[in-house]
């Protein structure tokens, strides 16, 4: 169904900018802002005395004329009130209609026709119109501007004026084929033609119908015939037509004037409500977008009074939040108590299950709850809110979210007076938001907390996996340390003896300087890794750190005689790493292929470049072993911590930290770790992260 205003924008605008220089017709599209998109064919001002007519010969009751007219005038809240406007137009056939059912109605057939000689009689016409046609002052000029008269009522014909004489007249009516007219409409016509002179104080005319296009010809024909006038009356006419003109048309501005100020006066206060409306819900989108993007509860709570107080016009006001572990309603905020009283209510709380309390009672049933009059009611006087605050009045709003009540808002009125209606719905249409926020506020702490307790959790992790990586690296280095600590205690004890052998010394210094020098640098790597490891990003050389790391390793290995081999990538140059986080890395790795390859087993440790699936340059390294794989079953749980595969023994346990705390490095790189494995074949773990710090 379509709608349109029923004003130009000129002409709006000409009303809001000169509101004492209209007249009604320019404030009646203030007093029916939208009018149906009818076809504009004939004016109301027909139907009006359809109406008025049905009103007089049937007690006042026209509400036969009404329902199922038009889609479009039936959706109107008063359709009536449309069809009586003279400045509003509709359809043939609706006015056909409603001739149709008024005959009905009345019972009677020429209906139509005496509806003409009653609004004549009773001057429906709009004073702009009477003063139109009174101003022809005699039939016979009237009938020569019968068109123009036409035009001012209907659009649905043309008229043709054959033949006039002095008392006499010929016309005829073409009417438009594509708008649905009927006989009533031309039975109507036949009324107005006949007794137009009473409009001027003369006689009815007599019409005779020679032919009619609804019974077949091609237009209607009236001959017209009335009774001759002498001069005098003519002169006479004349001048007490134009007085008489003249007197109607003050008398018609004098009532139209009184209506203009009273709906002039009905719109200003309309206009008024709208932009306080307007008003409110302005700010309650920008208070929407404030509480929501404020995440600290205590902000959050500071925030929603200070608003509460210019949106609603809330001068004092409490928020209480469930406690669900207490069962209970406790204090959280409020504004516009003394500090006394403030410091009173600060513990205050209400159990859930104390139904005859009107906050806990609002808390279960998730209804507002408003009393007028708090003096008269039955709530307990004693109770602390009461007896310190004293309201007149008290109005409760729920607090609810995911359909779950999480709390209330609690405001009154003090001094005799009320919570105003405004405030009220304007309270409970905001509720929903404040309990958003609230919720948004509280999850965030709660969020903010858990972030805490992992971050402390993530760091007593990294000092167990420490001690336990110490702790097995102590006992590899212990094996490596010892034997060339007995051959240089083996060669001290035989010095004294061969002092003199110049040989001997020799192999004596070269052995104690190559061993020292190893035990030298297996330290400073042992040292290297029990540094603090907050992240230091710099460009390195990763094959340096990797030959280093397979030095730490090489104790185990050899005693295991596997062989590790390198596949490195030449062409790889600087990477961009936290060199101490990478040697964790790569040193976990190696551990693990060390201890679940058999003897005489491989190893391989590969680097290469590639692109990432950000098209970056990324590095590749990767561990591969010939060991006994890991199940699919438990494939994807090989990077939780605490979860390992490792036999309890004092060379190949392991506490389950390891390769969670490779996963976590490997994040910290911006990279991505992957583990391929089968059963008795081996396991390749593959670290990928990018080369050059990301944008």
């Amino acid at each position: 169904m379509a709608f349109r205003l029923c004003v130009s924008r000129s002409c709006s605008l000409f009303l809001w900018h000169h509101p004492h220089q209209c007249n009604y017709r320019t404030i009646q599209p203030f007093l029916h802002p939208w009018e149906p998109e009818l076809e504009k064919e004939t004016s109301c001002i027909n139907t009006k005395a359809i109406f008025d007519y049905v009103k007089a010969h049937n007690q006042a009751d026209c509400s036969g004329l009404l329902g199922n007219l038009d889609p479009e005038i039936d959706v109107l809240g008063d359709p009536e009130s449309f069809l009586n406007d003279p400045n509003n137009w509709i359809s043939c056939g609706v006015v056909s209609d409603l001739y149709a059912r008024a005959k009905g109605i009345l019972n009677d057939e020429n209906a139509p026709y005496k509806m003409a000689k009653f609004a004549i009689e009773n001057l429906f016409l709009g004073y702009i119109q009477k003063v139109f046609v009174k101003a022809f002052w005699s039939y016979g000029k009237a009938l020569k501007h019968a068109q123009k008269i036409n035009d001012k009522f209907n659009r649905s014909k043309h008229i043709e004026l054959v033949e006039t004489r002095r008392n006499e007249a010929t016309i005829r009516l073409h009417w438009d084929p594509h708008m649905r007219a009927s006989k009533d409409i031309c039975l109507y016509n036949q009324g107005h033609y006949t007794f137009m002179p009473l409009i001027w104080g003369g006689k009815p005319i007599t019409l005779t119908e020679v032919c009619c296009t609804f019974e077949g010809a091609p237009y209607c024909e009236y001959h017209l015939k009335w009774s001759k006038r002498n001069r005098i009356h003519e002169i006479f006419s004349r001048f007490s037509t134009s007085k008489s003109v003249l007197m109607e048309t003050i008398e018609e501005i004098e009532r139209d004037k009184l209506i203009i100020e009273q709906k002039y006066e009905e719109v200003n206060r309309l206009n008024l409500e709208l932009n306080q409306k307007i008003k409110q819900l302005t700010a309650m989108q920008e208070t929407g977008k404030a509480i929501l993007s404020v995440l600290d509860l205590d902000e959050v709570l500071s925030v929603i009074m200070s608003l509460l107080g210019s949106v609603c016009q809330i001068n004092r006001a409490i928020i209480m939040l469930v406690n669900n572990e207490k069962g209970c309603l406790e204090y959280r905020h409020g504004t516009g108590f003394n500090k006394e009283t403030l410091e009173m209510i600060k513990n205050y709380a209400v159990p859930l299950n104390r139904v005859n309390n009107m906050l806990a009672r609002v808390v279960n049933t998730g209804r507002s709850e408003y009393i007028p009059e708090v003096k008269s009611s039955a709530l307990r006087k004693e109770n602390l809110l009461l007896a310190h605050g004293r309201p007149t009045s008290a109005f409760v709003v729920p607090l609810i979210t995911r359909s779950k009540v999480i709390g209330v808002i609690a405001t009154d009125a003090v001094g005799g007076k009320e919570v105003p209606k405004e405030t009220r719905e304007t309270l409970e249409i905001f509720a929903p938001q404040i309990a958003v926020a609230i919720e948004n506020a509280r999850l965030y702490s709660s969020l903010q907390e858990r972030m805490a307790e992992l971050q402390n959790s993530k760091a007593l992790l990294g000092r167990a996996e420490k001690l336990s990586f110490l702790g097995n690296l102590a006992a590899r280095l212990a094996h490596e340390i010892k034997n060339p600590l007995t051959a240089i205690g083996t060669f001290i004890q035989l010095l004294p003896q061969k002092w003199d052998d110049e040989e001997f010394r020799g192999d004596f210094y070269k052995v104690a300087m190559e061993e020292t020098t190893r035990m030298n640098n297996l330290i400073t790597e042992l040292l290297d890794l029990v540094k603090p490891k907050e992240c230091h990003f710099a460009s390195g050389n990763l094959h340096e750190l990797i030959d280093k790391m397979i030095l730490l390793v090489s104790p185990q290995s050899k005693a295991k005689k596997i062989e590790i081999v390198r596949r490195f990538d030449d062409g790889l140059g600087e990477v961009w790493m936290d060199s101490e986080k990478i040697k964790q890395v790569v040193l976990n790795l190696l551990s693990n292929a060390v201890d679940f390859t058999p003897y005489s087993g491989k190893i391989e440790i590969a680097t290469s470049k590639k692109s990432n699936s950000a098209k970056q340059n990324a590095v590749r390294i990767e561990v591969k072993d010939n060991g006994a794989g890991i199940p699919a079953s438990i494939m994807d749980k090989v990077f939780e911590p605490y979860f390992t595969t490792k036999h309890k023994s004092s060379m190949h346990s392991g506490t389950g930290l390891g390769l969670f705390i490779v996963h976590q490095h490997v994040q910290d790189h911006y990279g991505t770790i992957e583990v391929k494995s089968k059963v008795n074949e081996g396991t390749s773990f593959v670290v990928t992260f990018p080369l050059a710090p990301p944008a």
